[in-house]
């Protein structure tokens, strides 16, 4: 099922499957439309009980190329700061409730915002082709928001300085070699690749989804002293669930299990 009322994303249901394309060409650039409407996909993808894992792709010669400079052209900081609210804060609230995985297919370039999105995601399958760089330094004589944050935790302070003050671009291969992305597939493959890793874990239960993506961001930032006594928790909680019995049940029936979801 593909829904065409968005003006800048396509949205599409099957296999249990969401998948999010943006496409507002010819680079995918960010403004406040795009931004609300790939808002209003997660949302709808999460309210969706068939949806049980979400692609975000883009449509074109790359994810996008960050956010649209004669959007923001003459933005005073007022305008900007309610802008990057709804652009950097709203969205990452919305990715960190989800209760749903979220895979990255990324091809080409990924620019400034667009590395928002894409490193929002739980994983990324990027295509050989694709490279992520940070041009707000450079091009809007701005420190590039969020990307201090995450691009430290992701691959250390010194990479990312290197990137955030240069504008260097980073490629896929040596993405792949600092772990900031999931895998790196031929470029022909790419949805292929990502379909696959999106079935396989739409075959689990997505009770077991959910609760493991929680625990996931909560022990992102918990002090370790936390974390032994709240993974025993996560799991022994997770015993009562129907969807664990039935899991065991069919390990030893040696059969596929049936999920409902509680």
């Amino acid at each position: 099922m593909t829904d065409s009322s968005y003006t800048t994303l396509h949205y599409e249901v099957a296999d249990n499957i969401a998948k999010i394309t943006l496409d507002r060409p010819p680079a995918n650039l960010i403004d406040r439309t795009l931004t609300e409407e790939y808002h209003a996909a997660l949302r709808r993808a999460e309210a969706d009980p068939e949806v049980r894992v979400i692609i975000l792709s883009g449509k074109g010669p790359g994810l996008s190329a960050g956010v649209d400079l004669k959007f923001v052209e003459n933005f005073n900081s007022r305008q900007m700061q309610e802008f990057l609210s709804l652009f950097y804060v709203e969205t990452m609230r919305l990715v960190r409730s989800l209760s749903k995985p979220l895979i990255g297919a990324v091809h080409g370039y990924v620019r400034e915002g667009a590395c928002t999105l894409a490193f929002a995601c739980d994983m990324i399958i990027a295509a050989d082709d694709a490279d992520f760089g940070y041009p707000g330094v450079p091009n809007l004589a701005a420190p590039p928001g969020m990307h201090v944050w995450i691009l430290q935790r992701l691959i250390g302070r010194m990479k990312a300085a290197e990137m955030i003050f240069t504008g260097k671009t980073m490629g896929a291969a040596q993405a792949e070699r600092l772990g900031l992305v999931t895998r790196v597939v031929g470029a022909g493959g790419l949805m292929y690749e990502s379909e696959k890793l999106a079935e396989r874990i739409a075959g689990m239960s997505p009770l077991a989804l959910k609760q493991t993506r929680d625990l996931l961001y909560q022990m992102e930032d918990m002090d370790f002293t936390e974390v032994p006594q709240r993974a025993v928790e996560a799991l022994s909680e997770a015993f009562d669930s129907e969807d664990s019995r039935e899991a065991r049940r069919a390990f030893i029936e040696k059969r596929k299990p049936v999920w409902s979801g509680r």
